[in-house]
Formats: structure tokens, C-alpha cells, sequence
């Protein structure tokens, strides 16, 4: 990502997340079209997953999960419906998903599902333990090929460590529950949480649809399904994830729903007489009006609208008047703060979170955020010139208590504290730092 912004700015950004979205998008579709539903199906579910996908297509890379795992789905779907699939993909794919993010524990889950369920399944039904015998060495496989990285057993380290803290779902604001975020979302008057209904109806409508249509020839798939949907309600960030396996089996179920009635199959055999692919005038007509979408709403240009407020002000304050030393910070603007103020200027805290701070660092960070007991202690541990903080955060009282401190700057985004001994006179500035129109932020 730094090198594509090096070399092409915002628009190169731009189309390398466009690049990553279309490749989600077209392999859902794929993995849609296995289950054999009517193209009206296939396309209105596709419709509504991905506009529940909206506000999770960021610039951050954990858009490259979405690939990686949409490209899982359709391989397993493809193998499971007895069609030629090349699942050896996995263990070259597993090298370089682990050396792109930290999200590729995700595809070796889905494997292993995949290997334990539709393995043992046809060695129960068909006294065969052939696919057992080569899910298991693919599996294997890929878990060594995730060694591949420069870190290699700490990549795994790394994945426990985040998964165990038991600070995460505190501190990362997209970690928390899917519910508690919607429940939040639906008290705000921007209506971020249209997009987490959808996605929570989509689960919905999976789980009494696959209950009334169980299958004995998906019950992996569906397997995969329910897992990714459980961790989407333990953490709003596997929203997508869930969205890309839940797709393909809910269009299916659908299917045989409204085709065959409900009742549990051994081996569903219902058919369909619509094609599965649309033909290339369809096709045609949907990529112009992609283009002209593209074109006429100004998404691939040089700008980019952000979706939360920075200290843009407090930060220009900063330099105008060559401020430089420790900055006690706001967490959620770490990278804004290393990526401006990084020659000058060092900071307390920012969104690496638990793979560079340790435990006691972060709870002494909430303490003090928080004007919690123990907040002063924070304050006077360590060597702060600067305390930079949202007007609305509760470290302002006892910022407002301490007289060796004081305010320099404010305007509606941010304060800024420095110590009283500075010779710098206080300011009050009001300044408009209202962010830009564009999709509403979900995890504030």
C-alpha cells in the first residue's frame, strides 16, 4: 500500500481497493453459482451482501482477508459438489495470505473445517476415507506454508496474542460485539446501522432457512457458515467474512426452500432450468454501468474523504509554532500523529496495539483516558511535553484539575495541553474541522 500511494498517490490507492473489491465480489458470485440457484436469486442475495459489505471495504489491509477468503469459499464449494477443484491453490495461497495479513489463521480454520466435517461425512457414508486422507495433506500442507514469513512462529505468536488479550474488545472499537455496535449505530442520526441490519437480517435468514432445508451434501459449508457467523457476532470486524461463506449457502437453501418444500435430504437433488451464468450482453450492460458510475460520481479521483475527524489543526498549531517532544495521545490517532509529527515529535500510543505495547502500558493509557483511579499516575509516569485529546474525552477533567498543566489549543476536534513551566500563552481557537461527506464510520 505505501508503495502504490508512493507512486500513484490516492488514485492508485483508489484502484487497488477497487482491485481487491472486485476480486471479492466476482468470487462470491462464483461461489454462488455452484449452488445451481436462478440468476435472480444469485444476484439479489449478491446485491444485499454486498451493500452490508460497504463500510468495511476500507483502505486498511484487511480488505486483502476478504479476498483471500472469498477465494477459500469457492474452492471448498466447487470440492464440495464433486466438481474439479484445485484445493493444492491453498498452500501457495497460505504463504502469501500470512505475509499479507494476519487474518490467515481464518483460511486454515475454514480448511480444517472443511477437512474434519466433509471428511468424516463421506467416511460415514461411503466408507471411504480417500478425501479424508487428502483434505488432511492439504491442510498440513498449508499450515506449514503459513511458516513462510520472515517471522515465521511468531506470525502464529502474534495471532494468539491478540486473540487472548482480554483489552481488545475494549480498546479496538471494531472488535466489539456485532450487536453492541448496532445497538450504538441505531442511536446516531447518520444511519450507519442500515448496513449492520442487512447483515444481521442475512444471518437470520441463513440460520431458518438452512433449519428448515438441512442437507447431508453441505453440511461442511454450512458448518463454515455458522463458524464465521459466530465470530461476526463476537466481533463486528468478521462481519464480511461471515457475509462470504454465509452467500453461497443461503442461495442454495433458498433454492431447494422454495423448489422441494421443506424436510432434511440425504443428497438434494433438485435442479434448476435457468442458466447459471448471464449471458454476455448482461454482462455488457452491467460493466458500462460500472464505468459510468465510476465516472460520474468522481470515485477513482485525487481526493479521499475520511471517515472519522484528525487534529488537522491541532497538528498545523503544532508545527507553525515548531512544538516537538512526547505526546500523550488520543489512540485512535496514532498513525494520523506518526505519519505528521514523526521527525519531530514522539508519541505515547497508537493502533499497533498489543503487538508493540505491553498490557500494563495500555491499561495505564485507559486509566488515564478514561479519568478512571490511577489516571494521574499515567500523567506523571513519564516524560510528557504534550497532551493532545477530543474535546469530549473524560481526560479533560483532570487535565482542568492539574495546575502544572495547560491549554494552548482547542477547536472542535481537539485540545492541546502542555506544561505550565512552557512559555507558550494559551489560545482559544475555533476552527471548522468537520470531516467530508461519505459513507458513515461504524466503528467510531
Amino acid at each position: 500500500m505505501a508503495r502504490i500511494y508512493a507512486s500513484s498517490g490516492v488514485v492508485g490507492l483508489k484502484l487497488w481497493k477497487l482491485a481487491c473489491t472486485a476480486v471479492t465480489i466476482g468470487l462470491i458470485a462464483t461461489a454462488e453459482g455452484e449452488s445451481e440457484g436462478s440468476i435472480g436469486l444469485q444476484f439479489a442475495i449478491l446485491i444485499v451482501a454486498a451493500f452490508a459489505m460497504v463500510p468495511f471495504v476500507q483502505f486498511r489491509p484487511l480488505i486483502l482477508s476478504y479476498a483471500f477468503t472469498a477465494a477459500t469459499v469457492a474452492l471448498i464449494t466447487r470440492d464440495n459438489y464433486g466438481k474439479r477443484s484445485p484445493l493444492w491453490l491453498f498452500i501457495p495461497g497460505l504463504a502469501l495470505w500470512s505475509n499479507l495479513h494476519g487474518s490467515f489463521f481464518i483460511g486454515l480454520t475454514l480448511l480444517g473445517t472443511y477437512t474434519v466435517v466433509r471428511g468424516f461425512t463421506d467416511l460415514i457414508a461411503c466408507g471411504s476415507a480417500r478425501r479424508l486422507v487428502r483434505l488432511s495433506a492439504i491442510t498440513l500442507g498449508s499450515a506449514v506454508a503459513s511458516l513462510a514469513t520472515p517471522y515465521g512462529i511468531d506470525s502464529w505468536r502474534a495471532v494468539f496474542i491478540s486473540l487472548r488479550n482480554p483489552m481488545t474488545r475494549e480498546v479496538m472499537a471494531d472488535w466489539r460485539p456485532l450487536l453492541t455496535v448496532l445497538g450504538e449505530q441505531m442511536r446516531e442520526t447518520h444511519g450507519g446501522s442500515v448496513f449492520l441490519l442487512c447483515a444481521v437480517g442475512v444471518f437470520a435468514l441463513f440460520t431458518i432457512v438452512t433449519l428448515l432445508t438441512l442437507c447431508a451434501d453441505d453440511l461442511a459449508l454450512v458448518a463454515i457458515a455458522a463458524l464465521l457467523s459466530i465470530s461476526a457476532l463476537m466481533a463486528v470486524r468478521n462481519v464480511p467474512l461471515a457475509l462470504v461463506a454465509v452467500t453461497p449457502v443461503l442461495v442454495r437453501h433458498l433454492r431447494l426452500l422454495f423448489q422441494d418444500g421443506i424436510g432434511w435430504r440425504a443428497q438434494a437433488q433438485a435442479t434448476t432450468t435457468e442458466p447459471t451464468h448471464p449471458g454476455w450482453f448482461v454482462q455488457m450492460v452491467f460493466g458500462g454501468l460500472a464505468v459510468i458510475i465510476l465516472a460520474r460520481t468522481g470515485l477513482i479521483g485525487s481526493r479521499m474523504t475520511t471517515a472519522k475527524n484528525y487534529p488537522d489543526g491541532a497538528v498545523a498549531f503544532m508545527q507553525e509554532h515548531h512544538l516537538r517532544g512526547n505526546i500523550l495521545n488520543n489512540f485512535a490517532w496514532g498513525q494520523y500523529l506518526i505519519w505528521h509529527s514523526s521527525k519531530d515529535s514522539k508519541i505515547f500510543i497508537d493502533g499497533r496495539f498489543d503487538l508493540v505495547y505491553p498490557p500494563e502500558l495500555i491499561r495505564e493509557y485507559m486509566a488515564f483516558f478514561d479519568a478512571k483511579l490511577g489516571s494521574a499516575r499515567t500523567l506523571d509516569r513519564y516524560p510528557h511535553d504534550f497532551v493532545l485529546l477530543p474535546p469530549q474525552s473524560a481526560a479533560n477533567q483532570t487535565m482542568a484539575s492539574r495546575h502544572d498543566w495547560k491549554l494552548v489549543y482547542q477547536d472542535s476536534t481537539a485540545r492541546l495541553y502542555t506544561r505550565a513551566s512552557s512559555p507558550l500563552p494559551a489560545i482559544q481557537a475555533e476552527t471548522n474541522t468537520a470531516s467530508g461527506a461519505g459513507i458513515p464510520n461504524i466503528f467510531p
